[in-house]
């Protein structure tokens, strides 16, 4: 078949230059038609398609584009480009004064530029959501999320009657570093990098490592009893005394949960236990 087939020369420049990719397949799902620029966009031969259907495509790219409801991905070198769906329209044999028969008109529009922005916007909505609820000098969640977290290890503990245990701890630095004028100075910053860095490396991958106001860091412990945290307390105290050399001591409160536990209680526990040691 050829443009030829299509009989009035107003119908077929206005899908030449349709700002739409257009693809005309026949009854028989067979390509009737097609315009240049979708050609173009794919990268093959106007000649070589018409006439088709997409069971005769080697290229899995067409027979995807020909069967998409939506979107399509195509990959083009090193550039992704997508093609998308916009509208299909039938039209009768009346309608078209073709060969008797029906046709469908599909209009494709490129979408990589939306699919772009999409992509950016996700990065940009994940990127701040991380910021809303991380420390931004160790990466660790906030307050505000250590709390919605505590809620959550509270609630399944009291669900399922399964142990949790909390660390406080509390950090002296040495005097040059904690004389500075304020306590979120350069050096206290890399220090509680190193600090939080040692922490991760040296707990559980269920463990959670975060930050509640006063204290430098949380330790919040799923299916952990008190005595177990007490000897990852240990651990963890050595490793510090041996590599944080501006650290002149470190304190800490521990509390495991109790059942009719809210997490004011479960928290306030640590807090006085870590009081008593500072005494």
């Amino acid at each position: 078949m050829s443009v030829s087939n299509i009989n009035s020369p107003v119908c077929l420049k206005l899908l030449e230059n349709s700002p739409s990719f257009v693809v005309i397949l026949d009854a028989n799902q067979h390509i009737y038609w097609l315009n240049q620029s979708f050609c173009d966009f794919l990268g093959f031969e106007r000649e070589k398609l018409i006439g088709l259907s997409s069971d005769d495509f080697k290229e899995p790219c067409l027979k995807q584009v020909l069967s998409a409801t939506v979107r399509v991905e195509i990959f083009a070198g090193i550039l992704d480009k997508w093609i998308e769906l916009q509208d299909v329209m039938t039209l009768s044999s009346e309608q078209f004064d073709s060969e008797n028969q029906d046709l469908t008109v599909f209009y494709y529009a490129d979408a990589s530029k939306k699919v772009q922005v999409e992509k950016q916007l996700l990065q940009l909505e994940s990127t701040l959501t991380h910021k809303m609820s991380h420390d931004s000098v160790t990466g660790m969640l906030n307050q505000h999320s250590m709390f919605q977290t505590l809620s959550a290890e509270v609630s399944r503990s009291r669900r399922y009657n399964n142990p949790l245990s909390l660390v406080l701890m509390n950090i002296n630095y040495q005097s040059d570093a904690a004389e500075q004028e304020s306590p979120a100075s350069e050096k206290v910053e890399q220090m509680r990098l190193m600090i939080s860095q040692l922490l991760k490396d040296q707990m559980r991958w269920a463990d959670i490592v975060g930050h509640l106001e006063n204290y430098d860091f949380v330790l919040l412990l799923p299916e952990t009893v008190y005595e177990s945290a007490e000897t990852l307390i240990k651990k963890l105290n050595n490793s510090l005394q041996n590599v944080a050399m501006d650290v002149k001591d470190i304190h800490y409160g521990l509390s495991q949960w109790q059942k009719g536990d809210d997490v004011s209680m479960f928290v306030e526990r640590a807090i006085n236990e870590l009081n008593s040691e500072t005494v």
